[in-house]
């Protein structure tokens, strides 16, 4: 488990890096090719389109889930049944959708009511068309790629996404360095995507014959409609991060304007990087979380979890302290002084940031056991709350109103509530588990903000607290000694 885990966070983190390392590269090459007016114009096209992969409803995240339990329990024949019945959900669905969208868009075009104005309307219509088409594939895709992490072997999955990911954007860069148009950039976009669902469909079958990824055979229509209800759950949480992240830019442009959305956007964007890469531990585990479960096992269930928690804790503490002491020389850097930097706002970002990874973390063992309809009623009324409480603090006081109303919209209800139904899903996850669990980062971080010359003794005893957890977990010498000599270690 532990070789699966390391793995799996090694092949997330180098996703990452590519996501970040596509965005640092990609957009001065569009400006370059383009200018700033094609360019928009290409984002609006991307925008219209992103909101197609919601179609699936949250029902990749569910499917997945289960397969990964009917693999725990060596239930082939359930898993082929689950299998199919997804991929052909997954097959009809989207095209069901594309023969729609482009109906709506030949009936009537985007281009006058986004104001496009250089890109010409065919070309409109062609990029549309075209991006939309990954549609038709990327949702059977990801349930083949879940099929990895069902298994247990996530990093492969992972590493197949990233190949795809970075073919993507070498091919884009390398066709805006030649000058290509849009539609010539949407196809090029189009490429890594065909291939990797070809590649995971072949190398799945030549692994795993017995799961028959590329037969349809055993879909089951009453199957297909048990998963609607909890898919939407899933659905629903998918909502209501975007109303989240969404909402809070909105309420930042309405009530202290553009440029403040400037210095929001761009602190948060520092924000959520880091973020996201706490994140990639917890996605690591999910699967293990979900075998677990399933196989009824809490005592490793509980030393997982309490693993990623404090991992997730003790770096997040970390970067809290150098973003603190030196955020101002990062974001002035990246930015050449362009947009003001503003200290307070930064702290109460890295605040908020602490409690929502808190409460995020909590959340992933309800969502890979399937635990999550409560959990999901429960964050779309979180974000409404946390969006009108922005906007009242906003009004009143500034920027740094609207991040304390983000903060008192986490702690009125997901800070306290989702720890609460991860107890109510195992009883070791007590008030006295979370006290014992935060309450070190939380002294260490006064420490080192009120004591800085401290900072080498305040680490040296989180890494050391951390360590015991790792113990825990079976990572020993010895384990860590058959885990570098390629062995799997103590289970």
């Amino acid at each position: 488990m532990l070789r699966r885990l390391i793995q799996g966070i090694g092949a997330n983190f180098l996703g990452q890096l590519i996501n970040l390392g596509s965005r640092v590269l990609l957009v001065p090459l569009f400006l370059t090719a383009w200018g700033a007016q094609v360019y928009g114009e290409w984002l609006l096209l991307t925008s219209i389109v992103a909101y197609l992969s919601l179609t699936d409803l949250g029902g990749q995240i569910y499917i997945v889930n289960r397969l990964t339990q009917a693999y725990a329990q060596k239930d082939i024949p359930l898993f082929r049944q689950i299998l199919h019945t997804g991929l052909k959900l997954f097959l009809i669905l989207p095209l069901a959708v594309y023969a729609v969208f482009i109906g709506l868009v030949l009936w009537r075009p985007p281009g006058g009511v986004l104001q496009i104005t250089v890109t010409s309307p065919q070309v409109v219509l062609l990029v549309l068309g075209i991006l939309a088409f990954q549609l038709v594939f990327s949702l059977p895709q990801g349930i083949l790629l879940g099929v990895y992490r069902a298994v247990g072997l996530l990093p492969r999955g992972v590493m197949l996404t990233n190949c795809m990911q970075a073919g993507s954007v070498v091919l884009v860069a390398l066709g805006l360095w030649g000058k290509a148009g849009p539609a010539a950039i949407a196809g090029l976009q189009l490429l890594p995507y065909l291939a990797a669902a070809l590649a995971a469909g072949r190398d799945l079958h030549r692994l795993f014959p017995e799961l028959q990824v590329l037969s349809l055979r055993e879909a089951d229509f009453s199957l297909g409609l048990s998963f609607l209800r909890p898919s939407l759950d899933f659905f629903g949480i998918q909502l209501a991060q975007a109303c989240s992240i969404q909402g809070t830019v909105l309420v930042v442009g309405l009530v202290l304007g553009s440029v403040q959305v400037v210095v929001f956007s761009t602190l948060r964007t520092i924000i959520n990087l880091i973020r996201s890469f706490f994140e990639q531990i917890s996605h690591a585990a999910w699967p293990e979380l979900t075998r677990l479960d399933a196989q009824g096992d809490e005592e490793k269930f509980f030393l997982l979890f309490r693993g990623v928690f404090r991992t997730t804790l003790v770096a997040a503490a970390i970067f809290i302290a150098l973003l603190h002491f030196w955020g101002e020389t990062l974001y002035n850097f990246w930015l050449r002084n362009t947009v003001a930097y503003q200290q307070q706002v930064m702290d109460l970002l890295l605040l908020y940031m602490a409690q929502f990874l808190v409460w995020l973390t909590c959340s992933h063992p309800l969502m890979a056991t399937n635990r999550h309809r409560v959990l999901a009623k429960l964050l779309l009324v979180s974000s409404l709350l946390g969006v009108g409480l922005a906007y009242w603090g906003g009004r009143r006081l500034g920027l740094p109103g609207v991040v304390l109303g983000m903060m008192a919209g986490d702690l009125l209800l997901p800070c306290w509530l989702v720890p609460y139904l991860l107890h109510r899903q195992q009883p070791r996850f007590s008030g006295r588990f979370f006290t014992g669990e935060l309450a070190p980062v939380i002294l260490s971080l006064a420490v080192l903000v009120a004591l800085p010359w401290s900072a080498p003794v305040v680490l040296a005893g989180l890494l050391w607290w951390w360590s015991r957890c790792l113990a825990a977990l079976g990572l020993s010498r010895q384990a860590w000694a058959r885990f570098t000599k390629g062995r799997e270690p103590d289970r």
